[in-house]
């Protein structure tokens, strides 16, 4: 009856048990995470996210489940369905038992509009290793000489693989290479210093 109650309101809804298994979903929920109903009961929630996000959300749910917050505490999280590319914000609100002990969780995605999903990484758009280091040295805010006594390279070095990001990427500057790194999820959200995910590196 509660699942019904989303399903004209465009509102993802979902239960979760205390491991973030998925053991209820509205219509909306399956169709945000592209998956049909039937494939995503009983599997873990994190499958369905993006890399991205992956950590720092198994983070904030386990920092939730342990916290034993009332039913009336709400955690909005970042997301990013893998599927998709859908992206918005998760609502988490626990629901404990007599005891304090969180039982099941009952979670809400809201999407954003449409335009500001972020898009999927294309092959070309994947990093080499060095250039990987370089970009999450920008993001990190070093210099040109610090990046280069890092990375054992000449100065020239790091601005001849810097013009080259800002052309695969098709930005103006750093500032807007690494925004733009950011929203393609190419750096996981909530680490620091940024590291760019594993599948945005070429083999």
């Amino acid at each position: 009856m509660v699942l019904s109650l989303f399903e004209k309101s465009g509102i993802g809804l979902a239960v979760l048990d205390p491991a973030l298994r998925v053991r209820a979903v509205n219509e909306m929920f399956s169709e945000q995470c592209g998956r049909p109903r039937e494939a995503v009961m009983d599997h873990s929630f994190l499958t369905f996210v993006h890399l991205s996000t992956r950590i720092n959300l198994l983070r904030q749910f386990e920092r939730l489940i342990r916290s034993r917050p009332s039913p009336a505490v709400r955690r909005s999280l970042a997301v990013r369905f893998e599927a998709t590319g859908i992206a918005g914000r998760l609502a988490a609100f626990p629901v404990t038992d007599s005891t304090g002990r969180v039982r099941m969780i009952a979670v809400q995605f809201a999407p954003e509009r449409i335009e500001e999903s972020l898009p999927v990484v294309r092959e070309q758009r994947k990093l080499t290793a060095l250039t990987a280091k370089i970009l999450e040295g920008v993001a990190a805010g070093d210099s040109t000489m610090r990046l280069a006594a890092k990375l054992f390279l000449s100065r020239q070095g790091i601005e001849y693989h810097v013009s080259i990001l800002l052309r695969q990427f098709q930005v103006p500057n750093r500032t807007a290479l690494a925004a733009k790194a950011y929203s393609m999820g190419i750096f996981s959200i909530g680490c620091w210093p940024p590291r760019v995910l594993p599948e945005c590196i070429r083999d």
